[in-house]
């Protein structure tokens, strides 16, 4: 989050716009290319120690960009800073696969809140300190807080199941207990009862019916998500005119909406659509794109309403990339009879195709901005939103028809 706060410091320090959507992109194209193979190496090795190593070294990178003043170093920082997180995400969804068995969406969505909490502290410090004293102490701030998180994560996170039940098989049966760290370092998992320790081929993965729709809806909803995050600061300052500090707070507004979302659309989809994350998600995305249209009209409403509206975004935005990400991810892997050790590669598969949606926003955001105007890109988020309920709904209908 301090990269989207420190945007106006950097074209301060000389740093163009296309020089900051250049390492928008860096970072998230590296992300996207890592994370695809991050599930499939990080599987190997104990998730505690993924989790530890991947914290101190983003630490480290944090402190380095805090002394970076050329556009292409800094560009460099932001590759490094990609390929180190990317490891983060499909070794925690593996992980917590073990644990979640009952209530999954309402479970991973009360989980995903992190992502907001985090966003929202680290706009919060990263506006102070950029607003107080400069960009420097807004990086400085963030190593503490990683190093101690990393001191835990070695300490507390187990790859144990909660109970002897596997959570993704093709037929819930027991499975056979086997050591997690055995298991973890020659790359193998117990597939669906049969006692083999093989995994799906990747080609297969590729093939299966919905994750490449599943991908695809992703795309763009990372498209707009990212784009709110990495520029939403920037929008509140250059495009609506409020100070600095200001548009920092308000751009919490986002991920407000994103921390009360992420448990709602499990409540919701786990409660009232009997489970169905799928079709909870699309309703939320084709809400998305109304709200999107309110922002466009209450622009020059003030703070307020234009925090109000965001909120509801973030809510419609948020909520849905929760359970993409993670939940039905979980939903595809069994649905379609694969392996168990499958569901790292799915995330990481489906992770990297919304990622890709995330790259190039970047230079969408710059250039429409730039040409156009910020109507004119909440515009093309409007459009987004829809696209992605589309062919989610698509997805859902093509699952069926194979299930059946």
């Amino acid at each position: 989050k301090t990269d989207s706060v420190v945007k106006s410091s950097l074209e301060g320090d000389s740093f163009t716009i296309e020089q900051i959507a250049l390492s928008d992109t860096a970072y998230l194209f590296t992300y996207t290319v890592a994370i695809l193979f991050a599930g499939v190496y990080a599987s190997n090795f104990p998730a505690n120690e993924v989790l530890c190593y991947s914290l101190v070294g983003l630490a480290l990178v944090s402190f380095l960009k805090a002394f970076t003043f050329n556009p292409m170093h800094y560009v460099l920082l932001q590759i490094l800073h990609a390929m180190i997180q990317s490891t983060g995400w499909p070794t925690c969804v593996r992980v917590l696969s073990l644990w979640i068995v009952k209530d999954r969406g309402l479970v991973m969505g009360v989980w995903t809140t992190c992502q907001s909490l985090g966003g929202i502290a680290g706009a919060m410090i990263a506006s102070y300190f950029v607003n107080e004293y400069s960009r420097k102490f807004s990086y400085f701030s963030n190593v503490p807080f990683l190093l101690i998180t990393a001191y835990f994560a070695y300490k507390h996170v187990k790859d144990e199941k909660s109970h002897e039940y596997a959570l993704i098989s093709s037929d819930l049966e027991v499975q056979p207990e086997i050591k997690p760290k055995d298991h973890l370092r020659r790359g193998s998992f117990v597939n669906n009862g049969s006692g083999k320790t093989e995994s799906t081929k990747i080609s297969k993965i590729f093939c299966t019916p919905g994750i490449m729709l599943v991908g695809i809806s992703y795309f763009f909803l990372k498209f707009v998500r990212y784009a709110l995050l990495m520029w939403l600061p920037f929008y509140y300052e250059e495009g609506l005119h409020f100070d600095g500090l200001t548009a920092g707070f308000m751009s919490t507004s986002f991920e407000m909406g994103g921390l009360a979302g992420t448990p709602l659309i499990g409540y919701i989809a786990d409660h009232y659509l009997n489970g169905d994350n799928s079709k909870t998600a699309g309703l939320f995305l084709a809400g998305a794109s109304v709200m999107l249209l309110g922002c466009n009209l209450v622009a020059d409403m003030g703070i307020f309403m234009n925090q109000f509206c965001m909120i509801l975004v973030g809510i419609l935005i948020i909520g849905p990339d929760s359970i993409m990400s993670a939940t039905i991810i979980s939903d595809l892997v069994k649905d379609n009879g694969l392996n168990s050790q499958d569901l790292g590669s799915v995330a990481g598969l489906i992770n990297s195709m919304g990622s890709s949606g995330a790259i190039f926003q970047s230079g969408a955001t710059a250039y429409i901005t730039q040409h156009y105007s910020w109507s004119t890109l909440f515009n093309f988020f409007i459009f987004c939103s829809m696209l992605s309920s589309s062919i989610l709904y698509i997805a859902i209908l093509l699952r069926r028809r194979v299930i059946l």
